[in-house]
């Protein structure tokens, strides 16, 4: 049975006189009461009312939860209860309460503890919810945490280092955020839109639509996967905001040259710390235990003049720029490449994981193998620094080559680089490269994503339309030359593909009489049966006038 109780406010108020109008909480009676009276001897006539703002419909069912669900008026809970009596005449025991027991912020914690760390980005979308919670005046919460009590989490994740928390805020506070607060079933689309006005004054346009994606995730897996039952999504109707931040950098003529030459520069420094490295770990390696933290600095102190005599050069950070350049490959999934998968003498390299999911292999030019031969082996993958290391010497990078500021050079924009130039050379190569084939070489699952690459392919379209049209087209065979129609190159057909196939037309000696018929010089003015005339009235089978069509007998000259 469903049963509705009034928790609607008390109101005491007094004509023209708002200030000393006061509303009491529904268990509060009494002191509205009392509040009146107190009015009344200060002669005053207060009017004490019960407001029609909250109430109640609290259902229960023999064998099933109690729920509690609540409304904003007297006839939106008699609609409630209506819903649920027809819905149990037919059997039908939903649980609406979540909606209006769960907060968007309960929720977004339950995401991150239970969902967000089988996905490869929980790392940023926990760093996200965290600075949402703190906004809202709730405690962030430990990402080791999260990850160690994890029954399942994704192999990035397990295997990745957690960053030891400062405590620091990132970001700008919003005031915004305490809309998550609310119950999932009374967030309007309103609350969103307000959060984006005030969020896109402190952040990009791009930046929030992403948050915008994580409240998005969150209600599907509430509504989907929870059983979170709400009459509709809460971003129903939510306006995204508006934004174009797709890049088109290109290279320069001399930017190449700069940034290689850069790239040389902070190979020497890497190569030094390298050969340190190796010298130090040589020196202790005999230590049981592990040597003291005073131990090692001493040791490398002791050791940064021999290491500074005996490093050799390696191309390390060149080899990543050309890298990048002649395979497309994008930045997470060069720095995740391991030797294990680089086959130098098949010139390939296996990606088992991208961001699309779906593994593909890199080819692998010989300029750029024979860098990758140069590189040291010591450890598991091709590329031994950290994102955060190529972030910062990629920063250096840039300002050494003049990449700042105006000419400002991303990572990423190699990868722009590297599937443009292949569409322009395809376009210079007989039969040129399709979206399909930049596609295989890009590694895009959708084909859609090319298509700002399709005005690059256009020219060897043209190429491989005029060579579909030259050989299909029977009109494109022949040439015209004073009226007369003359095969083209293209078509190839030699004078021993005419000969034989009149030869094969005719019955046997049938050629040779009609040969010897034929006048001692060679010459006739008669076409020879059979063999087709390079005029157009032969192919109608009408004789040519003799000053217009001249027929060599060529096996006679020949004998």
């Amino acid at each position: 049975m469903a049963s509705i109780e009034n928790r609607s406010h008390y109101q005491v108020a007094v004509k023209n006189r708002d200030d000393l109008t006061k509303t009491f909480p529904h268990n509060q009676g009494k002191k509205a009461e009392a509040y009146c009276q107190l009015l009344l001897s200060q002669k005053f006539k207060p009017k004490l009312s019960r407001l029609d703002d909250h109430f109640i419909v609290r259902v229960r069912e023999k064998g099933i939860a109690e729920q509690v669900l609540h409304a904003d008026s007297l006839e939106q809970a008699e609609q409630i209860k209506m819903k649920l009596k027809v819905e149990h005449g037919q059997g039908l025991f939903v649980d609406y309460s979540k909606g209006q027991n769960t907060t968007l912020a309960q929720a977004m914690i339950r995401y991150l503890w239970e969902v967000a760390p089988r996905n490869k980005s929980f790392e940023v979308e926990a760093y996200k919810i965290n600075a949402m919670l703190e906004d809202a005046g709730i405690p962030r919460q430990s990402i080791a945490e999260i990850v160690v009590n994890h029954p399942n989490p994704c192999d990035k994740v397990k295997g990745m280092k957690i960053r030891k928390e400062t405590g620091k805020k990132m970001h700008e506070s919003c005031s915004a955020t305490q809309f998550i607060l609310k119950p999932i079933a009374h967030i309007v689309p309103d609350d969103f839109t307000e959060y984006v006005d005030e969020r896109c004054e402190a952040a990009s346009k791009a930046t929030v639509d992403r948050e915008l994606d994580i409240f998005s995730a969150v209600c599907n897996i509430a509504m989907k996967t929870w059983r979170i039952h709400l009459l509709q999504h809460p971003m129903d109707g939510v306006k995204r905001p508006q934004y174009f931040n797709e890049r088109d950098r290109r290279l320069k003529p001399g930017e190449e040259d700069r940034l290689l030459d850069a790239a040389f520069e902070e190979d020497e420094k890497w190569s030094q710390t390298f050969r340190h490295d190796q010298l130090v770990a040589s020196e202790l390696q005999d230590i049981e235990g592990g040597p003291t933290r005073y131990r090692f600095w001493q040791t490398r102190k002791q050791l940064l003049d021999e290491a500074q005599a005996t490093w050799a050069h390696i191309p390390m950070y060149e080899c990543f720029v050309q890298f990048q350049l002649m395979t497309g490959a994008r930045r997470s999934e060069s720095l995740s490449l391991r030797w294990s998968n680089v086959d130098l003498e098949a010139q390939t390299a296996f990606l088992p994981e991208t961001k699309n999911g779906r593994p593909r292999k890199l080819p692998l030019r010989s300029d750029l193998v024979e860098l990758l031969r140069q590189l040291p082996r010591t450890g598991e993958r091709v590329f031994e620094f950290t994102n955060d290391a190529l972030r910062k010497a990629w920063k250096r990078m840039c300002e050494r080559a003049g990449l700042t500021g105006e000419y400002d050079l991303h990572v990423h924009d190699l990868r722009h680089e590297a599937i443009s130039r292949v569409a322009e050379i395809g376009s210079n190569t007989p039969g040129g490269f399709s979206l399909l084939d930049l596609q295989a070489f890009s590694g895009h699952r959708d084909v859609r994503m090319l298509l700002r690459y399709a005005h690059l392919c256009a020219q060897g379209l043209a190429k491989r339309l005029d060579e579909a049209f030259r050989a299909k087209d029977p009109e494109k065979q022949y040439n015209s030359h004073r009226g007369r129609k003359r095969l083209n190159p293209e078509v190839k057909v030699t004078l021993k593909d005419i000969i034989d196939h009149a030869v094969a037309e005719q019955p046997d000696g049938a050629l040779e009489d009609q040969w010897h018929e034929q006048t001692a010089s060679g010459i006739t003015s008669q076409p020879v049966a059979g063999v087709p005339s390079a005029h157009p009235a032969a192919t109608e089978n009408t004789a040519p006038s003799a000053e217009n069509v001249v027929h060599v007998n060529f096996r006679r000259q020949a004998a």
